[in-house]
């Protein structure tokens, strides 16, 4: 079959479809109907003579010959927006472009506000997509372009990512003032190991849990979790109206002591001080853009 023949607008209808596996949100995303997507898959399954997509028990899932397919234009995107790409001075005054930026609601907290107060003022077209923590997919999601910053903690990047510190954040215990058994300004080590926590833990990360928990059991010790939950910022109002106490990062700890009845406390044993960074894929690397965002996120969040 000669290229010429082919309409290689439906090969870009089609990565979305096979991405999304939704026709109603692969229309949406490309700006069409939902009869144009329908349709346009049709063209595809004729074009490469298989369904592509079939429906499984929660929703369309890709034939064996749809995944293959999706590699390759993946592939195939990749050096063609290389290939078109237009070098040259990014311009932020004139750029009306849409970031995704993936974090917890602790990295909202400390850097949406400077971040979109810089934006309004030197790039007021630019938007900023913030979506929930999915670590899992993180990989995948910076790969094929539906992510470009991940910021926050892991303590297990994937090798294959680019990583640039930003800065280190000590964890801190939190508890409720008039606390019926702490009544001192220290958190003892049996206190702390005896009175019931709050732990955040974020869909597909442990996070600081587990740098809490490494560091009790090396003392043969074990803490009790009574509540586990995904946001950082939720904990303040659990721990402001129960005996619970928390370990949560130090900017978290000063918002919570600043807003709410709690008092915090150092850690009575050493924890490790774990590293807040961003993450991007290699194929971000060059992009002026990109680069111009991170330098703009490494700056606002500088110690």
């Amino acid at each position: 079959m000669e290229l010429r023949g082919i309409d290689l607008n439906l090969l870009v209808s089609l990565r979305v479809l096979l991405t999304q596996r939704h026709v109603t949100r692969s229309a949406e995303k490309l700006g069409l109907t939902q009869p144009a997507m329908s349709a346009s898959l049709a063209r595809s399954r004729t074009l490469f003579r298989d369904k592509l997509l079939v429906r499984g028990p929660q929703g369309l899932v890709l034939t064996p010959r749809g995944e293959q397919i999706l590699e390759q234009l993946n592939k195939i995107m990749e050096v063609t927006e290389r290939l078109i790409a237009v070098p040259g001075e990014f311009r932020p005054e004139t750029c009306n472009r849409t970031f995704v930026l993936m974090g917890s609601d602790y990295v909202e907290f400390f850097l949406l506000p400077s971040l979109m107060a810089t934006l309004a003022t030197e790039a007021p077209n630019v938007q900023i997509l913030f979506v929930s923590p999915d670590h899992r997919n993180l990989e995948a999601m910076l790969a094929n372009s539906e992510l470009d910053l991940m910021v926050g903690y892991l303590p297990e990047p994937p090798k294959e990512l680019i990583r640039r510190t930003l800065f280190r954040e000590p964890i801190i215990c939190v508890a409720r003032r008039g606390h019926p058994v702490l009544h001192d300004e220290n958190l003892s080590l049996e206190h702390f190991v005896e009175l019931p926590h709050v732990q955040v833990l974020p869909r597909g990360a442990t996070m600081f849990a587990d740098a809490v928990d490494t560091a009790i059991a090396a003392i043969g010790l074990i803490r009790r979790v009574v509540l586990w939950q995904p946001n950082f910022l939720a904990v303040g109002n659990v721990v402001s109206r129960t005996d619970l106490i928390s370990t949560v990062p130090s900017r978290v700890a000063a918002h919570f002591v600043q807003e709410l009845p709690i008092v915090a406390y150092d850690p009575p044993l050493a924890l490790p001080v774990p590293d807040v960074a961003m993450y991007w894929h290699s194929r971000s690397q060059e992009d002026a853009g990109h680069k111009w965002l991170r330098g703009k996120i490494a700056v606002l969040l500088k110690p």
